[in-house]
């Protein structure tokens, strides 16, 4: 119920800056045709409705989610309202009172948004309640009401004429009025009828039920009331002469009541903004054709720039690389003193995190570790350095000519591989290269230069260590790998170091409302042991079991798995301290053959090694 509230939340707010935006237009549009400000009223009830939205860059909405939806779990919440300014002053606030604790199991801005969200469905129940009692009460005032002709009712107990019903609308009219009275108000009423402002106005309420916290909503509603009264008025007395108009205006006065609260249900011939639609109702000319060529190019106008969302950034722009996957389009550089080469086909995927983590998944692994992701470093901006060109072999110097044009390099240590270092540079094309290097004896070589190509997103590890730390008493979460394969489409497997360097494991659920999310299943710490194994299967959610293998012990090479008559190996590929191996069975395995699995360690000369070892 939270996400739901969330989600109404942020498209109000984007809603909001539309409403604000129509009540200029309105302004603009004051002699233009009155039917076109309810043309603009029906487009907020659009960008109220419609859960998703094209992006455009003429989109006026400063950002499509003011509240992320990660903000409920994020160790540092944060709004993005789409002005930098507003978000500098506002979310250091904000972190410092809804950061969670560590140690502490309930996070904050999830009870704020629990209680909100209870108190939303609470005044949501109320107003539907309201026009609820509001039609029951009508319906007892005009029970002893006589049909006069058609759908024309008279009745002694209503004060002012109005309309009643959605499916099958009655117009309900005082006994006492006079044969001219009749004749507008039924002329108005029946022109009501044909905009199908019975049907338009209590959908405005419903949405004004939904909505009913954003302030702008109210104003929104009272508004549109005014504007379907005024565009009626105007379809009546457009093809009246100066002497209909005057008697038109009279019968308005007469039949003038006083504005209640909030009328929900009915169409009431003189309820609101008497004063404004007899001067309109008077001084009414036919709008010239310009202006309403005009409007309508400002209906289209705001539907462009407010129904659409703001273009997230791009990869390429200057300093954004974060947030997806890269995958080699070609080998520029291989140094030649180096044994093996890589091709595009063979060379490992990165994914650049929106945390700033380097992450790396060979795709040329052995059977059971080829999809796990593993932690390499995190990025930091640095400047290009001349010591690795020492030794750099680039004889057609088509390669220095392309680094030549590099305007941002952020260099990743690993925090594993002693040595080991990555360089990603963007060239003044928006290119993006990767290059791979070791320093050895204090001289760093670079071994090769890759042009990357972007691929889909991937997923945030920032928002997944947030899932993690929102169920593990300590906050200080770090994802050393990753686990996806194409037979688990709806899971995701991670490893993860806390505090107290402790390893444990987590399990994710793809979210069914966005698949670019994900939900959190479970969590469970794995033995103090350099080398352990753990076996998942449908108690995690999964259709067929899955070992993980965890081992710190730099030795290790080869890893072996039996589960009865199955076998599988795997080389290790992990960077750094911490590996995690994934082996899939074919099957879900009982717990008895879980508990039963044959995991046996090996270093590079192929000899067996043990937890002590």
């Amino acid at each position: 119920m939270e996400m739901i509230f969330l989600q109404l939340l942020n498209r109000s707010i984007a809603a909001g800056w539309m409403i604000l935006g129509v009540l200029l237009l309105r302004i603009l549009l004051k002699k233009a045709p009155k039917g076109m400000c309810c043309v603009l009223w029906a487009l907020v009830g659009i960008r109220l409705i419609c859960p998703v939205s094209f992006e455009s860059v003429l989109s006026l909405i400063p950002s499509a989610q003011t509240l992320p939806r990660e903000i409920l779990l994020a160790d540092e919440p944060a709004i993005e309202s789409g002005f930098a300014v507003l978000d500098n002053v506002v979310n250091p606030a904000v972190a410092d009172s809804f950061r969670p604790n560590a140690g502490v199991s309930v996070n904050p801005l999830q009870v704020l948004a629990y209680v909100a969200s209870r108190l939303w469905i609470m005044g949501v129940a109320v107003m539907l309640l309201y026009a609820l009692l509001s039609c029951f009460r009508l319906r007892r005032q005009v029970r002893t009401a006589m049909k006069l002709e058609g759908n024309l009712w008279l009745c002694d107990t209503v004060e002012s004429p109005f309309i009643f019903g959605i499916l099958f609308p009655r117009i309900y009219m005082p006994s006492d009025l006079e044969e001219a009275q009749l004749v507008c108000i039924t002329a108005h009423e029946r022109a009501h009828l044909k905009r199908r402002d019975h049907w338009w106005k209590p959908f405005g309420y419903l949405l004004l039920s939904v909505y009913w916290f954003q302030p702008l909503c109210w104003i929104a509603w009272f508004f549109l009331c005014r504007d379907i009264e005024l565009a009626c008025d105007e379809r009546v007395v457009r093809e009246m002469d100066g002497e209909e108009k005057k008697k038109y205006a009279e019968v308005l006065l007469k039949c003038s009541m006083p504005r209640h609260m909030i009328s929900a249900c009915p169409l009431a011939f003189g309820e609101v903004g008497v004063k404004e639609r007899v001067k309109g109702v008077l001084q009414y000319k036919k709008p010239a054709f310009r202006l309403t060529a005009a409007a309508v190019l400002a209906c289209g106008a705001a539907a462009v720039c407010f129904l659409t969302n703001p273009m997230e950034k791009s990869g390429e722009e200057p300093g954004d690389i974060y947030g997806a996957r890269y995958s080699v389009a070609e080998v520029l550089y291989d140094a030649p003193w180096y044994d093996g080469a890589y091709t595009p086909d063979s060379a490992p995927e990165y994914v650049f995190t929106p945390d700033g983590w380097l992450m790396l998944r060979s795709s040329n692994g052995v059977m059971g570790n080829g999809n796990v992701w593993t932690s390499v470093g995190v990025f930091h901006e640095t400047e290009m350095g001349v010591e690795w060109k020492q030794d750099f072999f680039d004889p057609g110097g088509r390669v220095g000519e392309l680094l030549e044009t590099v305007e941002q390099i952020w260099r990743i240590d690993s925090v594993g591989e002693s040595g080991y270092f990555y360089l990603v540079m963007r060239t003044e094309d928006g290119e993006i290269l990767l290059a791979t290097g070791l320093q050895i004896d204090g001289q760093e070589h670079i071994r090769w230069i890759w042009k990357m190509e972007r691929n889909s997103v991937q997923g945030d590890t920032d928002y997944l260590t947030a899932l993690i730390a929102s169920m593990h008493s300590q906050n200080q979460i770090q994802i050393f790998a990753m686990y996806e394969s194409d037979n688990m489409p709806e899971s995701l497997l991670a490893g993860f170091l806390d505090d107290s360097s402790r390893r444990g494991f987590a399990v994710f659920r793809r979210d069914d409302r966005a698949d670019s999310q994900w939900k959190i299943k479970g969590f469970a710490m794995t033995a103090s042991v350099s080398m352990c194994s753990v076996t998942l299967g449908e108690d995690w959610g999964l259709d067929h079991s899955v070992t993980l293998v965890f081992c710190n012990n730099r030795s290790l090479s080869r890893v072996t798995a039996r589960a009865g008559e199955e076998e599988q190996s795997a080389g290790s590929m992990g960077t750094g301290d911490n590996v995690m191996l994934v082996f899939e069975w074919s099957r879900l395995l009982s717990e008895e053959e879980a508990a039963e699995i044959e995991v046996h360690y090996y270093n590079s000369r192929g000899e067996e090694i043990r937890d002590s070892d």
